[in-house]
């Protein structure tokens, strides 16, 4: 496993359901055990959108803000114009916030932990390392 990984919000949602993925909530806590977990503010703001009150916000808040952020800085902005420019060329439309959070892991040298389709394709493109526990 590499230095740092990149926790995108469709883990976590999976992972925050009782029925949730045990698999993928086992590598979730493994991966905070071993202070691996990063973040960034897209992912922290794709989470905090869907808290259903006020303490569940700051509770969810407070636990994102103890893991590292990493910066969408503008290393992450170019890899995210030419990926997305170069994939729909391909005639492949992916999500801009997948763009931006696979070009963040891209930039800071972090495996990517997912639970969405679209990570799959623009991983590949970008050749970035990722896990994923899509059924």
């Amino acid at each position: 496993m590499k230095d740092k990984v990149l926790i995108d919000s469709s883990a976590w949602i999976v992972s925050f359901k009782k029925t949730g993925n045990e698999r993928l909530k086992q590598m979730i806590v493994e991966v905070l055990n071993t202070f691996s977990a990063v973040t960034t503010n897209i992912i922290i703001l794709e989470l905090l959108q869907g808290c259903r009150n006020r303490g569940e916000f700051e509770n969810l808040y407070s636990r994102l803000s103890a893991l590292e952020v990493l910066p969408v800085n503008d290393e992450v902005w170019q890899i995210a114009y030419h990926v997305g420019y170069e994939m729909r060329k391909k005639g492949v439309t992916i999500p801009t916030v997948d763009i931006t959070i696979a070009s963040v892991a891209k930039a800071h040298g972090c495996l990517l932990l997912h639970h969405d389709r679209h990570f799959k394709v623009v991983a590949r493109h970008l050749k970035i390392a990722t896990i994923d526990f899509l059924d």
